[in-house]
């Protein structure tokens, strides 16, 4: 019946909520050494700026499924917050321990898989759960918008 639907909707929500905090924190960690890097560069302060700026999605796709599927303002902030922290973690990992081993080029390979492992993450899971919703116009919107601003760090070089 509908309450074993809802049982099983949260379920699936709190698994891709659970999914993307695994997710998340695996892509901040290499972020967070491109930022501790990029801070002995003049574009430091940019990729500071930029990376801040796009956690703030980074930190609801986490929170959203979590909260849906608890109802729990605390439980879904804490996730997140939790996730986030993976990347001061790894920029003090790699200013700590990394620094005399990471080169450039090993740091582009390291973010080249991250976002490699985010784009599956979007077309295996988020993609899917957003058609789920039926809001097909406000999914197109959102991917287009966020499609071009992705394309414009690119092109600012960050």
């Amino acid at each position: 019946g509908a309450g074993a639907d809802n049982k099983m909707s949260k379920a699936r929500l709190m698994r891709l909520g659970l999914l993307m905090a695994i997710t998340m924190t695996l892509h901040n960690l290499p972020e967070g050494f491109a930022v501790a890097f990029s801070s002995f560069t003049s574009i430091g302060p940019v990729m500071a700026i930029a990376i801040g700026v796009h956690n703030i999605p980074e930190g609801i796709i986490v929170a959203a499924p979590v909260y849906a599927a608890t109802g729990s303002r605390r439980q879904a902030l804490l996730m997140a917050t939790a996730s986030g922290l993976s990347e001061p973690a790894g920029a003090l990992l790699a200013l700590l321990f990394i620094k005399p081993y990471l080169t450039p080029l090993l740091l582009q390979y390291l973010l080249a898989g991250t976002g490699g492992v985010m784009s599956a993450v979007c077309v295996i899971e988020l993609y899917p759960e957003g058609r789920k919703c039926r809001h097909d116009g406000q999914l197109l919107k959102g991917t287009l918008v966020g499609s071009a601003v992705m394309f414009g760090t690119l092109l600012l070089g960050v």
